[in-house]
Formats: C-alpha cells, structure tokens, sequence
C-alpha cells in the first residue's frame, strides 16, 4: 500500500521530518504501514505499528479515548498521535517540541485525510463514491488550540 500513496503525502512527511529534532517519522492506517521513514527496517515499523493499535485498543475497551501516545526513553521521545483509523509516529529528541509536534501532527493528519482517502477507497470502487476515513462528526472534533500533552518528567517519578 506504501507505493501507492500520493507523493505529495510523502514529499510533506520528508519535509516535516527534516524540522527541528525530528528523527523519524512513520504513517499508519490502521495495521498497515503507510509511509516509513524511521530509522528502522520495515519489518520494525510494521511491528510498531501492531504495537500501538493494540495499546489503543486496550485503552478504548476501557472507555478511554486517546488522541495522542507519548514515550520517553532516553535520548529519543515517541508521540503518537491518532485521527480516527490513522496514526503518525513522530521521533523526536526534544521534550519542550512535544506540545508543537502534537499540534502539528494532528493538523498534518486532518490536511491529509483527503489523500489518504484517495489512496485507500478510490473512486468507482464498490460502484459509489470514496468512502469517508473520518468516522466523527466535525463538530465534536476539539480545536487544535485545545490539544495539550501533560509532561511527565523524570524529577517528577
């Protein structure tokens, strides 16, 4: 499925990853891996990707819903951010870029839903029109501005 997205969808996470601390960027629809530019093989990428739907998985069954994943380890920092079945891993090695990397990762996964959709549900398929990603009703979407991730830090452990 990677080979037959969009370049320009590419072109936009090579740019993003090229900004600031960013190490790695990984796009995902669902299971699959969309777009893997992590410093990883694809094999490595795919299992992560496994990895974090089911870690969503678990916290939805328990009436929780997430919009964002955030790992510390040392040296590098994972934020996942998800917009309904899509989810874009973001490596980073800064901890005060967190917030900022959020906000841009949702407004990068909402800019793209429309070629994302291209790509996954194309038009004559099914003999109907593309099918929606989004399942939400906008209206109960937050806006950006009120997006935040709570930092933990390690003098607070």
């Amino acid at each position: 499925m990677a080979t037959t997205l969009a370049p320009s969808l590419r072109a936009s996470l090579e740019r993003m990853r090229h900004a600031g601390a960013i190490n790695g960027l990984c796009m995902g629809w669902r299971r699959q891996v969309l777009v893997n530019l992590l410093p990883y093989e694809g094999h490595r990428a795919e299992k992560m990707i496994h990895d974090i739907a089911d870690a969503r998985e678990h916290f939805t069954a328990g009436g929780r819903a997430l919009e964002t994943f955030w790992f510390g380890y040392e040296g590098v920092h994972a934020l996942v951010v998800f917009r309904d079945d899509c989810c874009l891993v973001i490596l980073h090695s800064r901890t005060a870029d967190v917030d900022f990397l959020a906000k841009a990762g949702h407004s990068f996964l909402e800019d793209s839903s429309v070629l994302v959709n291209a790509v996954l549900y194309p038009t004559g398929e099914l003999g109907g029109e593309a099918d929606p990603l989004r399942l939400g009703d906008d209206d109960e979407t937050e806006p950006l501005s009120a997006i935040t991730t709570n930092l933990i830090g390690r003098e607070l452990i």
